[in-house]
């Protein structure tokens, strides 16, 4: 069973300001520059008193990345910098270090951060944060008796992405460390079963770490590593009731694989 999921990122052509930051007349997000992410994470720098060094504060949530620009003309970025200031003191935003561009506002349960810089020639660089948890994934505990499923099927006990769609499966042979008996080391060959998605729209890295990695912890599984850079990726294993299941989840930009060994229905006897 999965809960439904706030529908990931989309990159706007005609983009419009958050709800709760209030733009003025003066400026306007720069066309095409919008990317809005469900849920992603942006570490803000905070000043804690005069002189002493910033605290960095990560905030998850529902992020805006955009530009702004002059709604007229080219106009320098000390200029946009203040039209930018006045407009969010004027709504009650509070600086958290305001010669970095930091602010926060909370009015009726919503959280928000603010952070701009300067961009190009005569533009604003923009992120912004509206404080909220990830959404929830709930995984099916695998059962004692192994599950084969087919290759338009997804694995029970490990589904992809909600909305996605199935592209491709592959077996391949990988050897594998198993403890035949206490004290006992051996390698085996385990057959891996590997499924690739087409997701429904681009997932940030830190969406899919936090999901993942939540609902597997939820359902019985140990993480065995979790890795964000150029690969993105979880290891995971079941080894409870019986089961010795090693999975890997993968983000690859618009899509998904999940590789899946059951190491216990295979090893030697």
């Amino acid at each position: 069973m999965l809960a439904l999921l706030v529908p990931p990122a989309q990159v706007q052509e005609i983009p419009a300001p958050p709800p709760g930051v209030e733009l003025p007349s003066s400026l306007r997000p720069k066309p095409g520059s919008l990317e809005l992410w469900a849920f992603d994470q942006e570490t803000f720098d905070v000043q804690a008193a005069p002189g002493k060094a910033a605290l960095r504060v990560n905030v998850d949530g529902r992020t805006w990345r955009f530009v702004l620009v002059a709604a007229e003309g080219r106009i320098g970025v000390l200029t946009l910098t203040e039209w930018l200031k006045t407009a969010l003191e004027a709504k009650g935003w509070v600086w958290q270090f305001e010669n970095r561009g930091v602010a926060r506002r909370e009015v009726n349960g919503q959280e928000l951060w603010i952070r701009f810089s300067p961009g190009a020639s005569g533009e604003l660089k923009v992120v912004v944060v509206e404080r909220r948890e990830a959404a929830a994934m709930v995984l099916l505990r695998p059962g004692k008796t192994p599950e084969l499923p087919k290759s338009q099927e997804d694995f029970p006990y490990l589904p992809p992405w909600p909305g996605s769609k199935i592209v491709s499966c592959a077996d391949s042979l990988n050897p594998v460390g198993v403890e035949l008996e206490p004290g006992k080391q051996a390698i085996v060959t385990v057959n891996f079963i590997e499924k690739e998605y087409e997701l429904p729209g681009p997932v940030s890295s830190h969406e899919f770490l936090t999901v993942y990695t939540r609902a597997l912890m939820n359902a019985g599984w140990e993480i065995e590593g979790r890795f964000r850079g150029t690969l993105i990726q979880i290891q995971a294993v079941f080894s409870r009731d019986g089961r010795d299941i090693r999975a890997t989840l993968r983000l690859l930009e618009n899509s998904m694989a999940i590789s899946v060994g059951d190491v216990g229905a295979q090893r030697p006897r």
